[in-house]
């Protein structure tokens, strides 16, 4: 029976978020840092002076033969002969081998623990700091036809191989356990992209591989609850003591950014001095040059907060700036702050596209209404805990998400791995499971009692769900994944 297991690194606000579910320990997991991964926006492991820290995975799988794909980086100085990081396999009874990171560059394979006897030695395997090298090891175990081989950066052949030694210090032909730790002192070991395949007959190589993180982009059929409930108030500049006087068809605009995926309808302008007559909102891009969204108006605005309600909801996207911009065709006195543009556009013309915008000191205060979606407040990249999140209590309840599309194309995927971050508010038992769709078919993990505390759920999928044949780029970018209640 086959097993696969990766990890990018890349959900993780603490290097401790790794064991809570996913990886099944760790020791001293909190010498452990993360870091600016191999590539942009994505994170590594770093493992700096953190002797003895590790991170342990079971595959409960008894094969025999194990590819170990992984990105390096040496951010030291590349001398001397210090043991670094290591990937140890064992049988659980006994510790069968460790690929070893020496200081010096060269990678070895060693016997039972990472001093143990020297099997293999791949000299000059890193050679540059800084730079991420990416290898691919595969590992036999057996007492007399073990065998290590190595490829380099996507080679298609072996950059290295050692046959006919003893990977099974143990009474047992195969390993079922992984432990990446660190064996000695080593400034700045870093990994990145990491996956473990084994087998009892065979592993392919797969070559230069990356792990793509991909969020939830949109909500696809949604039946649990928003929390904050039932919007968030994105309040962009306070109210203060000052006030503001806006002539008639002098507008004004103010950036905001953003706090979440979804919609505005509704906010407030605060005026200090009531007036007859009218005023209007408008939300521009962040260039100042498209309108938006425009609202109805507000006859005979009054001292307060004043409601504006947009003729159209307004989808927003998360880190997005936006401005919201004023006009009016009487003079209105407005609580204020310190603003951004002012521009002359009639209140008849307002609100105009492109208008010509200067400098401004003071500008009126408002509050925009975000109303999220619920992919919206599951999609950030390091986990929040309880800021936001989505809720349910009603057994077969659940949420489907679209995902945000893989910026390339790949030659080939791997696997798809769908997880969620999970935890109980109620004092009773919850069940629940992470769900993936793709085409027609659905696929879940394994149906789990939750805690009150957040933990992993996942599943890993070696190939399409809905054609039993291997991924394409296509159909990963069309699969969504959502969470289900169970019990």
């Amino acid at each position: 029976m086959a097993y696969v297991f990766g990890d990018g690194y890349d959900c993780y606000a603490a290097t401790a978020d790794a064991i809570l579910g996913y990886w099944d320990s760790g020791a001293t997991i909190g010498s452990i840092s993360l870091s600016a991964g191999r590539f942009a926006g994505s994170q590594c492991v770093h493992f700096a002076n953190a002797t003895a820290s590790n991170m342990i995975k079971s595959s409960a799988v008894n094969d025999a033969i194990h590819h170990i794909s992984c990105a390096f980086r040496q951010t030291a100085t590349i001398s001397g002969t210090t043991l670094g990081l290591y990937f140890q396999l064992t049988d659980v009874a006994a510790n069968q081998c460790c690929i070893v990171f020496r200081s010096d560059g060269t990678i070895l394979l060693t016997s039972a623990t990472p001093g143990g006897t020297v099997l293999a030695t791949y000299a000059g395997a890193v050679t540059a700091v800084n730079t991420w090298f990416q290898f691919e090891f595969e590992v036999v175990i057996n007492n007399t036809t073990g065998s290590f081989k190595v490829r380099k950066n996507g080679s298609t052949t072996d950059d290295h191989s050692t046959t006919g030694i003893n990977t099974r210090p143990g009474a047992n032909t195969y390993a079922n356990k992984l432990t990446v730790g660190m064996q000695a002192a080593v400034n700045a070991q870093q990994i990145d992209d990491l996956l473990w395949r084994s087998d009892a007959s065979g592993v392919p190589w797969c070559g230069d591989i990356r792990c793509y993180t991909r969020m939830p982009a949109s909500d696809a059929a949604v039946q649990f609850a928003r929390a904050p409930n039932p919007s968030l108030v994105s309040q962009t500049n306070a109210a203060g003591a000052s006030t503001t006087s806006k002539a008639a068809n002098l507008g004004c605009m103010s950036a905001f950014t953003a706090s979440f995926d979804g919609t505005i309808t509704t906010g407030t302008v605060a005026v200090s001095v009531g007036a007859t007559g009218n005023m209007k909102v408008a939300i521009y891009d962040a260039a100042r040059a498209v309108v938006l969204a425009t609202s109805s108006a507000i006859v005979n605005p009054v001292s307060g907060n004043n409601t504006f309600t947009l003729t159209a909801p307004l989808t927003v996207t998360k880190g997005t700036v936006y401005y919201l911009a004023t006009d009016q065709d009487v003079t209105i006195v407005y609580n204020s702050t310190t603003g951004n543009f002012t521009f002359t556009t009639t209140y008849a013309s307002f609100p105009a596209a492109s208008p010509s915008t200067t400098g401004a000191s003071a500008a009126p205060t408002f509050v925009v209404s975000i109303v999220p979606t619920n992919a919206g407040l599951v999609n950030e990249t390091l986990q929040d805990g309880t800021t936001s999140y989505v809720y349910d209590s009603t057994v077969n309840d659940a949420d489907f998400y679209t995902i945000a599309p893989i910026a390339v194309t790949p030659v080939s995927v791997v696997a798809v791995t769908t997880r969620g971050f999970l935890q109980k508010s109620d004092a009773g038992t919850r069940g629940a499971q992470v769900q993936m769709k793709s085409g027609a078919v659905t696929v879940g993990s394994t149906p789990t009692l939750l805690s009150s505390s957040f933990g992993w759920l996942w599943r890993t999928d070696l190939t399409d769900p809905n054609t039993t044949a291997a991924w394409t780029a296509a159909a990963v970018n069309n699969v969504q994944c959502g969470v289900k209640v169970t019990s």
